[in-house]
């Protein structure tokens, strides 16, 4: 069955219930703002739904992907075939100190309402853009600290919507900006997770604090389109004369390496190394996925031969991945 087959939109619709849009483009959905459209997208705003529609693709044989707040995410510029569904779910219940969340809520605004709640333990992640799941997907962390070692339990579906079922934080073996998801992919619906309490006045003032450290060294995404941090940092154990770890860990930053490598303003087309941070690539204006491939590629050219070792995505990419050549990158 063809994914644009007509009568295949009825039939989604039927499973699914209001919301489904068609050839839906999905720069619209990321803090890239790169990406052409998906055949098919739904916001589900329940686990009802989401479920619903990861089966519905499933017995259409449609292929589906599960999109959260879009951060850490580059699209093919042709789309994706098939359905994707973003996860709305944002529930929030909180017990003392432990807190159910559902996994489409926005990180930031998340951690403001355990502020309110005067529970800590996440201040230190404000300003990381994205949803909660996604925050669990890749383990999301900083300054030595990750949401993994705030998990205790998730509610997962599988891939096909067939089976839904709650797991242990040991499931998802979580490491650096890692876990069993990448794997092994479940759709995450909700999470409970142990805080301790606080002093409101002090997690407010380490949020502020976050905040402006992102907005002198990183890019505002919503008027600076970002993915964030584009290559994971160096694996624990590489070393190098002079060049610092990252703080909170023994790892060096891909940031260091790409500095070394003079990176920060190299262009092609619309996508640019950002001037503050060289492992921030933004978009300047009508960026390709070709242009920020074929950048990155530069860039990891660069420090392979400088320092002898290969830089690591950190940013997922959707689609159809086209091939990229390593031509001569132009200063901004």
């Amino acid at each position: 069955m063809g994914f644009r087959t007509p009568g295949i939109g009825d039939r989604l619709r039927a499973a699914i219930g209001e919301g489904l849009r068609a050839q839906e483009p999905l720069r619209h959905h990321t803090t890239f703002r790169v990406g052409g459209p998906a055949d098919w997208f739904v916001a589900a705003r329940s686990q009802d739904q989401l479920v619903a529609a990861l089966r519905a693709a499933h017995d259409l044989e449609l292929p589906s992907f599960l999109l959260g707040g879009g951060s850490n995410l580059l699209v093919s510029d042709e789309g994706f075939r098939g359905l994707v569904v973003k996860n709305a779910i944002e529930d929030v219940a909180f017990d003392g100190a432990t807190v159910q969340v559902g996994c489409g809520a926005d990180y930031l605004g998340f951690i403001e309402r355990c502020c309110d709640q005067a529970l800590a333990g996440l201040a230190y992640a404000a300003g990381i853009p994205g949803s909660v799941g996604g925050a669990i997907y890749g383990n999301a962390g900083c300054y030595g600290q990750d949401i993994g070692s705030r998990t205790v339990e998730c509610t997962v579906c599988t891939p096909d919507g067939l089976r839904v079922e709650t797991l242990a934080a040991s499931w998802f073996e979580f490491g650096y900006r890692d876990s069993r998801l990448k794997r092994e992919p479940r759709a995450l619906l909700s999470c409970v997770l142990r805080l301790e309490r606080g002093d409101p006045a002090l997690i407010t003032a380490e949020i502020e604090e976050k905040l402006e450290i992102r907005r002198v060294k990183h890019p505002q995404w919503r008027i600076e389109p970002t993915a964030g941090s584009y290559f994971k940092n160096l694996p624990s154990g590489f070393e190098a004369p002079g060049l610092p770890f990252s703080p909170g860990t023994r790892r060096v930053p891909a940031g260091v390496l790409l500095d070394a490598c003079e990176c920060r303003g190299l262009r092609v087309g619309d996508a640019m190394v950002f001037a503050k941070h060289a492992n921030i690539l933004v978009n300047a204006g009508r960026a390709t996925a070709h242009d920020v491939l074929a950048l990155a590629e530069i860039m990891k050219a660069r420090v392979r031969a400088k320092f002898g070792v290969e830089l690591e995505e950190e940013v997922m990419f959707l689609g159809e991945r086209p091939s990229v050549s390593t031509a001569t990158a132009r200063s901004a």
